[in-house]
């Protein structure tokens, strides 16, 4: 299992955090997301996830990835 994690901007709230965690538990292979707005990480855990998938559509749900 992969895991990988992202610094990401504009995640304030409760909502953006359920909004994230929804969103991208529906990639493929993905098995676990953890979304903390206070420190605008999200780590996604799964099999086959590659980091510009996810990156990708973090910026569809119009976040900002910062690395």
């Amino acid at each position: 299992m992969e895991k990988i994690t992202i610094q990401t901007e504009g995640m304030a709230c409760a909502k953006c955090e359920a909004r994230m965690v929804e969103n991208l538990s529906k990639l493929p292979g993905v098995s676990n997301v953890t979304a903390t707005a206070a420190n605008g990480l999200v780590t996604v855990e799964g099999s086959g996830i590659n980091r510009e998938t996810i990156a990708a559509a973090i910026e569809d749900l119009g976040f900002d990835v910062v690395e």
